[in-house]
Order: C-alpha cells, then sequence, then structure tokens
C-alpha cells in the first residue's frame, strides 16, 4: 500500500481529508499531522511515498518541511495543498514540491498528484527509477542562461517575445515555468501550452523573482562529468525539433502543446546525466560502439529510456497531459490513421527529421521512408518536411 502523510495546522481540514479519502483506504495507509514537527517525527519512525502539506503553518512552514524532507527523504513525492496564494511562499516552494493544489481539492485531482503511477499502464514501471526522478526539484540550466535572462528582464525594451525566446532556449527553465504557471496556484481555468503565455501569465517582475529566489540556475559544469554528453547539444537538438513539429500536419488545437513537448522531449536527458551519471555514459557509449539508438539501450539497462523518465518527472510537475504523453511515447508514438498525425507521432518524425539532417542516420532503426510508405499523404510530403528540417538545422535561425 502506498503510505501518505497529510499535513496541516487546522484540524478540520484533516478531518476533511480523512472523510473525502476514505473510498481510498484499501489502496492507501495515511496519516495525518497537525504540524511540520509532528510530521518529521512521524516520518523518523516508518517510510513514507508521499508527502502533502499545506503551504502557512506556525513554526515550520510548508516550504522549510518539504525543504527537509526533499533532504532526508529525496525519493518522496512532495505536494503543496494550500488555500493561499501567497507570491513569496510560492517562489520558495517551487525547488522542492512536485506540484500545487489548492484547496478545496477534489479527490480525482489529489489521487492523480499523490499516484502518478497508479494508471494500468504506468509511465515508468520500476519504482527505484520512480524514486530516483521523484527526487529532482530542479534541472541544471545552460551556462549564461541566468546572465542573459537577468539582463533582458532588466532592459525596459525587451519585449515578451524576447524574454519568452531566452526562456525556450533552456529546456529546463521552460519545464520550471511551465511547471509553475499550471499549478493551481495561479487559477488559470485552461492548461498553458505555449512558453510565451506562460511568461505572460507570470510577468517579468515574477519572472525575476523566481529566477532570484528558487536554486534553478545550477548551471551544467562543462561535459557535466557525462563523456560523449552535451547539454548544449541536447538543447539544440530540442529547440530544432520544435520547430520542425510545427512545421508539420498536427491539428491547430494541439499545435502550441506539440511544439512544447518537442521542446521538452529529450528532458529525461538532463535527468539521467545528473542523477545516474555511470549509466548514462555506458548507454551512450554502447549506442556508438554498437551502431545501436540509445533510447533501446536505455530501455535494457533502466527498462525504461531517456522518454519515459522525462515523461515521468513532467507529470510529477503537472505538466498537460498531451505533453507528458507526446514526451513519453516519442520513441514508440501512437499510430491513429494514415492522414492525421497524432502528437507523439510529430515529435517522433521531428526527432528523426532533425537527426537525419544533423546526418546522424542511425538513431533510429525505422527509417522516414519506410515510416511513411503506408501513407500516401505523408509520402507525398516527406521531401517539403526534409527540406524545412534541413533549412532549420543548417541555417539554426529558430534554434540559437
Amino acid at each position: 500500500m502506498k503510505r501518505i502523510l497529510f499535513v496541516d495546522d487546522e484540524r478540520r481540514v484533516l478531518e476533511g481529508l480523512q472523510r473525502m479519502l476514505r473510498p481510498h483506504r484499501s489502496q492507501w495507509h495515511m496519516r495525518f499531522a497537525n504540524s511540520g514537527q509532528e510530521a518529521l517525527a512521524m516520518l523518523e519512525e516508518g517510510s513514507y511515498d508521499v508527502i502533502v502539506s499545506d503551504m502557512r503553518m506556525p513554526g515550520m512552514d510548508g516550504a522549510q518541511l518539504l525543504e527537509t524532507v526533499r533532504e532526508r527523504y529525496p525519493g518522496m513525492i512532495r505536494i503543496v495543498l494550500s488555500g493561499h496564494s501567497d507570491v513569496e511562499a510560492a517562489l520558495r516552494a517551487v525547488p522542492v514540491a512536485h506540484q500545487f493544489l489548492a484547496k478545496p481539492c477534489d479527490a480525482e485531482k489529489l489521487q492523480a498528484a499523490i499516484d502518478p503511477s497508479s494508471e494500468n499502464d504506468p509511465i515508468v514501471a520500476d519504482e527505484a527509477t520512480r524514486r530516483m526522478i521523484a527526487d529532482i526539484g530542479e534541472l541544471p540550466t545552460l551556462p549564461g542562461t541566468y546572465a542573459t535572462l537577468m539582463s533582458a528582464i532588466d532592459d525596459p525594451e525587451a519585449s515578451l517575445n524576447q524574454i519568452a525566446g531566452i526562456v525556450s532556449r533552456d529546456t529546463a527553465v521552460a519545464a520550471k515555468v511551465l511547471q509553475l504557471v499550471n499549478s493551481a496556484f495561479f487559477g488559470i481555468t485552461s492548461q498553458v501550452t505555449t512558453v510565451s503565455a506562460a511568461v505572460g501569465f507570470l510577468g517579468f517582475d515574477l519572472l525575476k523573482n523566481l529566477v532570484v529566489t528558487i536554486e534553478l540556475f545550477r548551471t551544467f559544469s562543462s561535459g557535466s562529468g557525462v563523456a560523449g554528453f552535451s547539454a548544449e547539444e541536447v538543447q539544440r537538438h530540442s529547440c530544432c525539433v520544435a520547430a520542425i513539429a510545427a512545421r508539420l500536419p498536427v491539428s491547430r488545437s494541439k499545435a502550441d502543446a506539440t511544439s512544447v513537448a518537442g521542446l521538452l522531449h529529450d528532458i529525461g536527458k538532463l535527468v539521467l546525466a545528473t542523477r545516474s551519471a555511470q549509466q548514462f555514459e555506458r548507454a551512450l557509449q554502447a549506442a556508438i560502439t554498437e551502431n545501436r539508438p540509445l533510447y533501446v539501450l536505455e530501455e535494457e539497462m533502466n527498462g525504461a529510456s531517456h522518454a519515459e523518465i522525462g515523461g515521468y518527472l513532467l507529470k510529477l510537475w503537472g505538466l498537460p497531459a498531451s505533453v507528458v504523453e507526446a514526451v513519453s511515447r516519442h520513441h514508440h508514438p501512437i499510430r491513429t490513421d494514415n492522414t492525421t498525425i497524432d502528437m507523439s507521432m510529430a515529435i517522433h518524425i521531428a526527432d528523426l527529421l532533425e537527426h537525419e539532417a544533423s546526418g546522424q542516420t542511425s538513431v533510429s532503426p525505422v527509417a522516414l521512408d519506410d515510416l511513411c510508405k503506408e501513407s500516401v499523404a505523408w509520402s507525398e510530403s516527406l521531401p517539403g518536411w526534409r527540406t524545412a528540417a534541413a533549412e532549420i538545422v543548417q541555417g539554426r535561425a529558430q534554434c540559437q
């Protein structure tokens, strides 16, 4: 049974949670603490999988509690459930909370946040891998991002598009901004699937506070200690995939989410480079020496590739389900029919087009020609897609 600890200084809130979650007693072992100190004492007595904490509490507030939990019990899923829209408190919790939920919260939404692996086909099946991903509060960013972003924010003539462009050029920053904007903290009724919209909702002042307040901008050291890995190359490739995916015929309603999924599709590589460096390095080297796709070797070694690992992290962070699915499945895409292109298929095709245009033809066992030959529309469109991809990769006009 999954063990969950709820923390709130208001007993009536805890009693309400107990009543609402009574149907889950056969699935979850739940305990309830009235303060941060009481919660830490309970954690010392036994292991837990999830902690759900209020933000404003006397003595030790939610941000302090979750920071302590992260240090002592890094594999736990950490959730803020609060009724207060306190900007400073929310920003302090960003590095340590996976999701932010607003009171009152219905049982279905709470269950999705508490147990992201509870569906019949979990993104990542291995419990140890899930705990490794849950340990992550923030990911390292590229060198120069902090200075460039701060300079642009302080420039009175900088536009929203310029700021959004800087954010988009760093996968870790883009993911964190989207996590915060899509949280219940902002009370936005529809999910935000573009970086420019996310920056617009935050505003320059709050974005600057986000940059300054949280420990988001830990940069990769040169090579990050993993032979064969370049964070800069992952970012360049991801920007190109996002730009290529934007040229593919996905439905208009999914176009923005498809671009975001393209930008974030390889975020799992950042996870592996920082949390499983030795094994990731072995997979990278084997991909070269054996001339096999990296994701296949990762699946053999870990039971999950960087695609599933990245998708699980984004699900923990509460990003839109369509983006999570496209990232998770971009190496095993959904083929709905031979006329339309699903989001995961769009990222898969854009990924192959970018690698092909960059001269990396051994990254997938499925050639683009073979992939498209079953659809007349796709086969006829493929030359144009290749031309567009070559222009994007060679010019890098949308990737700088």
